[in-house]
């Protein structure tokens, strides 16, 4: 059985990287409320998440970024089952309050998910939009696709929000960044993050 590492990018020494403070201070802009264990660490996993993938986005190592914010790989036999015969590499981590979080890298198409075992959904989803729009940016062009509920197996429907990310025109594609957000504790995941490659442009 693979051992969990500590999910601890939020306490980590030196300085904090811009898309985890980010997400700490739309959480501090929010309505005052003293901040949950769950709260505090939902909102530290998407500064990770936005960290780590946007390295996608810009060509950087998301490998390298995930091994700093804590993630440990797993070996390549157990990661095929979760790659569904894609290529790429499966990391985890572990959060006090949000239990097992898994960080899939795949490749062709590029891509990056991020899945929690639990979640503040209620924080979550104000979040995620108001990091979603804050990437948007003269030449980066970011557009709601979906906002609305999808079915879950044995669980009640879950919230999602999807965004399309059209970088400058020369650009070979566009890029989705998505949310899906699940309160029920019947759902045996509370929260899914996925920002990736879609279909080339056509000419």
């Amino acid at each position: 059985m693979t051992v969990l590492s500590r999910f601890s990018y939020w306490r980590a020494a030196g300085p904090r990287r811009p898309a985890l403070l980010l997400a700490l201070s739309l959480l501090a802009a929010g309505p005052a409320r003293a901040a949950s264990p769950l709260t505090e660490e939902t909102a530290a996993a998407m500064g990770s998440f936005m960290q780590v993938c946007a390295a996608v986005l810009t060509g950087g190592d998301s490998l390298a970024a995930a091994r700093e914010s804590g993630f440990a790989e797993v070996p390549a036999e157990r990661a095929r089952a979760m790659l569904r015969g894609g290529r790429g590499r499966v990391l985890v981590a572990e959060g006090a309050a949000l239990g097992a979080i898994v960080l899939i890298l795949s490749d062709r198409p590029a891509g990056c998910t991020m899945r929690l075992q639990r979640m503040d959904v209620e924080t979550a989803e104000p979040l995620f939009v108001r990091l979603a729009e804050r990437v948007a940016r003269p030449g980066l062009t970011v557009t709601r696709a979906f906002d609305g509920t999808v079915p879950v197996p044995n669980a009640a429907p879950a919230r999602q929000i999807s965004y399309r990310i059209s970088p400058s025109a020369g650009a070979a594609s566009d890029f989705a960044l998505a949310f899906t957000g699940n309160a029920d504790p019947a759902a045996g995941t509370q929260g899914v993050f996925t920002f990736g490659t879609l279909a080339p442009r056509r000419p």
